[in-house]
């Protein structure tokens, strides 16, 4: 599974002892993909094989051990030359774990609260025994010692916390800062443009151009682009609120804005199909900024889930690269293959054989911020999650806390952009 040629290797990874090709800058999640290696750890309690399905550091699913830092996602950990990767909880490794035998010898379930409880000393060795095997890394070695801890962080003062450089962050950070506003827009990803990163080119969706310039213009208004920035919280603090930042290099932050716009898109939505666990099913957003921006290929043949423009976008840009695309619309039965994805047996007794299933369906909205600010949400049947409640202009009835874009449901980029600049609006007063 190699990648486009344009985008060619300029270092060299080391994954459990094998060297892995890989780009400078791009995840270590999408190296392996590149490089045929779907496999990047195990489950907790019954070590089922797990790869990376968001590509967007929200699932959990590719945590492995960097450098010797535990619990390192691998969506969001970069290449550089030399960097050495192993998988964790498994023996010997995620590839050979012997320990995956728990999945199959208890396909029922293993209740372990009550293992062994016919004798005590019997279920306090046995309980001692799950909680070895249940653990999530080691700690690091002396070799990565802590250093003294950094300074306690500062408050800085914002007219405006923006969360999310998608369409509607952007969008709604412009309209502050061309106000005079002094902004902060933050994201997780490390440039900003969200979904136009995937570089589809759907109906509606401005170019990928204009992310980077709309975001040049708020740090030329005096505003600060902050990418590669997490918000890990926020709350109220002596009645206004609050804001926890997190660099991927640097120290905390705490940020007390004036108003806070939560545009922080959605979180990709597993298909719901037995064993949709399995290495090779991953996000069709995911996978397409990997083949935009690092020339991925994913795999031999791959089955696209989901209807609408963007499945139908994406799976064009598979069979560009020369994956073998079939497209399914809505799917019940199971996906096949341990190690990784092998077919599907869907209901209607068809079978499909593939490599990669990319889900390309619409993503559950990251209500999480503006819910625990207390902002009221309702499930969106279409969706099958729940959005953000917010009126025309972007208020959640919660004072100073507004939202826009995909947090509030599914939406094209042209409707996200439109309403993240009338809740840019409505948040200079």
């Amino acid at each position: 599974m190699p990648r486009l040629p344009d985008f060619p290797a300029d270092c060299t990874i080391t994954f459990d002892g094998r060297a892995v090709p890989a780009r400078r800058g791009e995840s270590i999640a999408s190296a392996l993909l590149a490089d045929g290696r779907p496999l990047l750890a195990r489950s907790a309690k019954y070590h089922r094989p797990r790869g990376p399905f968001c590509l967007a550091g929200s699932c959990g699913s590719c945590l492995v051990r960097v450098d010797g830092l535990p619990d390192q996602r691998a969506c969001r950990t970069a290449c550089a030359d030399g960097l050495t990767v192993e998988t964790q909880n498994a023996l010997p490794d995620a590839a050979h774990d012997l320990l995956g035998v728990i999945d199959r010898a208890f396909p029922h379930g293993l209740d372990h609260h009550h293992l062994a409880t016919w004798n005590p000393l019997a279920n306090r060795a046995a309980v001692a025994f799950s909680r070895q095997l249940a653990g999530l890394g080691k700690l690091p070695g002396p070799e990565r010692a802590a250093g003294p801890l950094p300074p306690a962080p500062r408050e800085e003062a914002f007219d405006a916390l923006v969360v999310g450089a998608g369409p509607a962050g952007l969008a709604a950070a412009e309209a502050l800062a061309g106000a005079g506003r002094r902004v902060l827009l933050a994201d997780a990803e490390p440039a900003p443009g969200g979904r136009l990163r995937c570089r589809l080119e759907l109906p509606g969706d401005p170019p990928l151009a204009w992310a980077s310039a709309a975001a040049a213009r708020v740090a030329a208004a005096g505003g600060e682009v902050a990418s590669a920035t997490t918000v890990l919280g926020l709350w109220r603090d002596g009645g206004a609120p609050l804001a926890a930042l997190a660099p991927a290099s640097g120290a905390l932050r705490l940020v007390r804005p004036a108003a806070i716009l939560i545009c922080a898109g959605g979180h990709p939505q597993p298909p719901g199909l037995e064993d949709d666990d399995r290495p090779g099913v991953v996000a069709g957003r995911g996978l397409a900024r990997a083949l935009a921006e690092h020339g991925v290929v994913p795999g031999r043949r791959a089955v696209v889930l989901g209807g609408g423009p963007e499945p139908e976008a994406l799976a064009a840009r598979l069979a560009a690269a020369g994956v073998e695309v079939e497209r399914v619309e809505a799917a019940e039965g199971r996906v096949l293959g341990r190690a990784r994805v092998r077919g599907l047996a869907l209901a209607d007794g068809r079978r499909v054989r593939c490599d990669v299933l990319a889900v390309a369906t619409p993503p559950a909205p990251a209500t999480e911020l503006a819910r625990s600010m207390g902002a009221p949400v309702a499930l969106d049947p279409a969706l099958g999650a729940f959005a953000l409640q917010v009126d025309g202009r972007g208020h959640t009835g919660v004072p100073g806390l507004l939202a826009a874009g995909e947090v509030t449901g599914a939406m094209d980029a042209a409707r996200a952009a439109e309403a993240g600049r009338r809740a840019g609006e409505a948040a200079r007063g």
